[in-house]
């Protein structure tokens, strides 16, 4: 009986009912009652069963103890100081990091008696700073369990418990930087300034990411194609990264099995500790330093007990864990390798062609139903953590694992040879080709694999999420059924036809040539697709809120409506909010033109317009500057748009954009305010709309009461998302509401689809 696994899954299963299911009040009591309640349930058994169940019991009580001890004694305090400023010294534990308005860097704080760690936000001075300095600061603590009001899981399942706003006056001491403990954190800064010397782009980012699964230095395009091709899993530092490790050590050391394991595990400790001691990490030196133990005790590799000690050991560092997305699809993915993928295999290989042993044919087809059974195991569990975590499956990803894995193991190990005897002698910079070809293949068959059509399901409808539960359902249902093997053949025509269904369903509701508007949510920015015939166009394309994702946004937009491209993309001025998702999207969707305002002068947005302009270049989108009102075809519609109408700040200095189908017509006048409506009104003889795209997101200082009088608008559409400015206003939805508009708001009915009927 695994006793251990037993526990450890009981343990864990007392976390889960903490994290996800129990009031915070009843997690002391329902642990008091976990315990004699399953000891009086085990006399239903005898035996085995009786043991099994009292250490299940035993597992959750513990596991929602713990729970509760950990959040009294680390999350409270840090909660109980949310609001407050003070002067507070603190030490950073890794290199600090830009963030939008300066540096933010992992700390400790001391003096405070605060246990775990807290995020620091403060200057740009903190990226020159050694891991181990010591910062006195002012600084103001907020939550790290909730974010902009909302509950959240983000900071507390990696063990960071406050977050902490300097307020300037930085004062910087030495500290303790330089010590031994934070040489794991100097090595990984030489490794990755090494990888920054050695290989070029694109291939520096991905090596970066393959050796210490940093993936800040990916190019939007890689990244992009690594996710979509189902790829991304070999950038997470985990189980097949510390097997290449092992076993690049063993032959380092000549293959000898005693000193490969003695020498092993402090490698494996290291290395965790300089990729960040990740959940998929920690979980793999547990899994691989057991294996490596186990012949040196005269025991025998447990896999199961091996994946619970892994479990368990995390949870005990910190319980909160289990709500880290990391923690969840690392173990499923091992789950799935012990459990569906032998089942899977077994099919394969009774296929298997009948060649001698020892063949190439027969190790080809050993390799082929292997990474086969593989893929398909680790997707049967992690696909629903893929749908609701990210809202994508890849459909490809057998096919990529077919392509890449084979030159895995030689890419990991000569990025690491070459890197680490590059960071320390310039010569070994000539062996640097080697792992920046293999690097490259991998990214172009990422992103030859994610062109393919339907390599992808995105979640970004109801119907999708039940296609996927029907899946489940047949799954279930062939896993019960006695019948043969057709059973799985008939499942899965079954689930292809469904999907087809579910692809085409959304495409029926838009085909034809009538004009179809959707105000896309992205969160606190704006994108508006606009689509009739054949011709599609897209107006702004950003968010403030980065994890929005607002090019991906806009881009599943697309994949659900079935429009391949985008013949125009217009901004009405260089904003965050409405260009900041360009590159995400240019990666997916290809782009005939541009339509940008021009900055006559440097401003604060100057940058921003060189980012756009380099990513017209590269993807090859023409670019036009807007000065005299333009009218373009947009299939049975038209899209006529306006110049800037002043000078000032870049909200003033804007496109406009007016669509017109028929009688139907929309105007979308980006963040103009109020005054600059009104030169609007004056500068171009509009006509009266039936849709108003709100101005600003809603700020009261937009959609004057001049441009509704104006226009008079029927609908109003207002594309906004969680923010600090109080968007939508009042005095913006009373206007509206006075002028007998219907409001529609993203933030609250999400993509809000127009769809124009022979309005004419």
């Amino acid at each position: 009986m695994r006793k251990l696994m037993i526990f450890a899954l009981a343990f864990g299963a007392g976390t889960v009912l903490c994290q996800y299911l129990l009031p915070e009040g009843w997690w002391v009591w329902t642990a008091a009652a976990a315990l004699p309640l399953g000891v009086g349930l085990s006399r239903l058994w005898r035996g085995r069963r009786r043991r099994a169940a009292v250490i299940a019991a035993f597992g959750l009580a513990l596991g929602m103890a713990w729970f509760a001890g950990y959040a009294a004694l680390y999350l409270s305090p840090a909660e109980e100081l949310v609001g407050q400023q003070e002067t507070v010294t603190v030490e950073l534990l890794d290199y600090a990091e830009k963030s939008n308005y300066g540096s933010r860097c992992t700390v400790r704080v001391l003096g405070r008696g605060l246990r775990g760690r807290a995020v620091y936000y403060g200057s740009y001075e903190l990226l020159d700073l050694e891991p181990g300095s010591w910062v006195t600061a002012s600084a103001t603590y907020d939550s790290a369990g909730t974010i902009r009001g909302e509950g959240s899981t983000y900071y507390t399942s990696q063990g960071v418990f406050l977050r902490l706003y300097g307020r300037g006056g930085e004062d910087v001491s030495p500290g303790h930087a330089g010590e031994l403990r934070f040489l794991p954190q100097r090595m990984a800064r030489r490794l990755k300034e090494a990888v920054g010397r050695l290989y070029g782009d694109p291939a520096r980012g991905f090596i970066t990411a393959l050796l210490t699964g940093e993936r800040d230095g990916l190019d939007q395009q890689s990244y992009s194609d690594l996710s979509e091709a189902g790829l991304m899993h070999i950038t997470a530092v985990s189980g097949l990264h510390c097997g290449f490790l092992i076993a690049l050590l063993g032959l380092l050391v000549l293959r000898r099995q005693r000193l490969t394991a003695l020498l092993g595990y402090p490698v494996l400790l290291f290395y965790m500790v300089m990729v960040g001691c990740t959940p998929s990490v920690v979980r793999s030196c547990v899994m691989v330093g057991l294996a490596l133990l186990a012949p040196l005790l005269g025991r025998e590799g447990d896999a199961p007990t091996s994946l619970s000690a892994a479990l368990l050991a995390i949870l005990l560092a910190n319980p909160f864990a289990v709500a880290s997305v990391s923690l969840q699809l690392s173990f499923a993915a091992v789950a799935g390798l012990l459990l569906p993928a032998p089942r899977v295999y077994a099919a394969l290989d009774a296929h298997r062609p009948k060649v001698k042993a020892g063949k190439w044919a027969g190790k080809a087809w050993s390799f082929l139903a292997g990474t086969l059974s593989a893929s398909v195991g680790v997707m049967v569990f992690t696909a629903p953590l893929s749908a609701a975590y990210f809202g994508t499956l890849s459909l490809v990803s057998p096919l990529s694992n077919l392509m890449v894995l084979w030159m895995a193991p030689v890419l990991f190990a000569g990025a690491m040879v070459v890197t680490v005897l590059g960071a320390f002698l310039p010569a070994a910079g000539a062996l640097a080709f080697v792992p920046d070809l293999l690097a490259r293949y991998v990214l172009w068959a990422a992103g030859t694999l994610a062109k393919l059509p339907g390599h992808s399901v995105r979640f970004n409808g109801q119907a999708a999420v039940l296609w996927l539960v029907l899946v489940y359902v047949l799954l279930g249902a062939c896993l019960l059924s006695k019948d043969g093997g057709r059973k799985y053949v008939f499942a899965a025509v079954a689930a292809a036809v469904t999907l087809a269904a579910v692809r085409a369903l959304p495409m029926m509701i838009v085909k034809g040539d009538a004009l179809t508007v959707v105000a896309v949510d992205v969160g606190q920015g704006a994108g508006t697709l606009l689509h009739s015939g054949d011709v599609t166009a897209l107006v702004d394309c950003g968010s403030l809120n980065a994890g929005d994702g607002p090019g991906a946004a806009v881009a599943d937009a697309m994949y659900t409506y079935g429009w391949k491209k985008l013949d125009y993309v217009g901004l009405t001025h260089y904003h965050e909010d409405h260009a900041g998702g360009l590159a995400e999207l240019l990666a997916r969707v290809e782009v005939d033109q541009l339509l940008l305002p021009q900055l006559l002068d440097d401003d604060s947005q100057g940058e921003l317009q060189k980012e756009v302009l380099a990513l017209a270049e590269r993807y090859g989108a023409a670019v036009t500057y807007v000065e005299e009102p333009s009218e373009l075809a947009l299939g049975e519609a038209s899209l006529t748009v306006y110049p800037p109408l002043t000078a000032g700040d870049t909200n003033e200095r804007g496109l406009t954009f007016l669509c017109t189908s028929g009688r139907f017509d929309l105007l979308i006048t980006g963040d103009m305010n109020g005054k600059t409506e009104g030169l609007l009104v004056e500068a171009h003889d509009l006509p009266d709309i039936e849709v108003l795209m709100a101005g600003h997101h809603g700020s009261k200082y937009s959609t004057s009461e001049e441009l509704l009088d104006a226009v008079t608008p029927e609908v109003g559409v207002i594309s906004v998302g969680e923010n600090s400015f109080g968007h939508p206003t009042p005095e913006a939805m009373g206007r509206m509401a006075r002028a007998g508009m219907t409001i529609y708001r993203t933030d609250l009915q999400g993509n809000i689809l127009i769809r124009v009927h022979s309005f004419s």
